[in-house]
């Protein structure tokens, strides 16, 4: 049982089935008065999975649905402890794809004459599965208040001042070359961060509306509201944001909240930070969900080829 010496010796001082107050000594030993029908007793609430996991206490009925008594220290361990788990389980998906991808970018190499297979850097993302479905007329009222409120906010304070073209650096060869890559690994994944939206309404804030009416100052709140609005369609990919579509997102860049923008999932910044840059960007990008390989595209810069995914790699 886990930690159950440590949290037993400070709160355990009496026989946990007779409650029989325990000598000092035996406390440190065991848990149980001796006898033999108590031990008995332990045994079977033990085979029956009706002792606490962690410090072993007898569980009453409530207790025995979680598997762990009500004491703090020993909740705070099976939290601990399902959060161990959830990792390695974790750890054991995202080896069992590498091994996949590893195979399938070999075997990519070969069919297409490749003779460096590892200049296309493997990189894991996370999968999109949702489907297309139709917006429910109750989630376009919803995202409509919202935004119609957001905006009333917005134009409560001035509209920020525009920023010289002259003043912003121009994108390096590299970050553009990075960044095309990224769009290319982004497509494959086909959206998994804009699930985030489905909840946050599009993560939009004042901050965003407030740089819309910068490059718009003349717009009013009506026509504000309405330039957004135009771009929720009638279909959207289901439980994600109203504006995530088959083919991306429906709302153009500089209408967007400034993290689906400049957000990268944890794949893809490793991707960024390893790329070389005197080197072309190149990616054999997984796109997988647990221990199942969904898509596959093999990316040079701005171009993509979606490889198909043999059954054995795929549900």
């Amino acid at each position: 049982m886990m930690h159950s010496t440590h949290i037993l010796s400070s709160c355990t001082s009496a026989c946990l089935i007779c409650h029989t107050p325990l000598p000092f000594h035996q406390t440190r030993k065991s848990q149980l008065c001796g006898r033999a029908e108590c031990e008995w007793r332990y045994s079977l609430l033990q085979q029956q999975d009706k002792v606490c996991k962690i410090c072993g206490r007898p569980l009453s009925i409530r207790e025995q649905l979680f598997g762990v008594c009500a004491n703090a220290a020993c909740q705070r361990a099976m939290v601990a402890d399902r959060a161990r788990q959830e990792r390695e389980q974790r750890e054991k998906w995202y080896q069992a794809v590498r091994e996949q991808a590893a195979r399938l970018r070999r075997r990519v190499a070969s069919n297409f004459g490749i003779p460096d297979e590892e200049s296309f850097r493997l990189t894991v993302v996370p999968a999109s599965l949702s489907q297309i479905t139709r917006l429910p007329a109750q989630r376009r009222r919803e995202f409509r208040n919202y935004l119609k409120e957001l905006i009333d906010k917005a134009f409560i304070r001035p509209i920020p001042p525009a920023v010289d073209p002259g003043q912003t650096a121009p994108l390096s060869d590299e970050d553009a070359r990075l960044r095309a890559a990224s769009g290319q690994a982004c497509a494959c994944c086909r959206g998994s961060c804009c699930q985030g939206g489905g909840f946050t309404h599009a993560y939009l804030e004042i901050a965003t509306i407030q740089r819309y009416r910068t490059a718009h100052p003349n717009q009013r709140p009506r026509g504000v509201l309405a330039a957004y609005m135009n771009y929720v369609g009638d279909e959207t990919a289901e439980g994600s944001c109203v504006y995530h579509r088959t083919d991306g997102c429906s709302l153009p860049k500089d209408m967007r909240a400034d993290i689906c923008n400049n957000f990268y999932c944890g794949g893809l910044q490793s991707f960024r930070q390893k790329a070389a840059a005197d080197e072309s960007v190149r990616g054999f990008f997984v796109a997988a969900t647990e221990d199942t390989i969904h898509r596959v595209a093999l990316v040079h810069e701005d171009q993509s080829l979606m490889v198909p995914v043999p059954p054995a790699d795929v549900d």
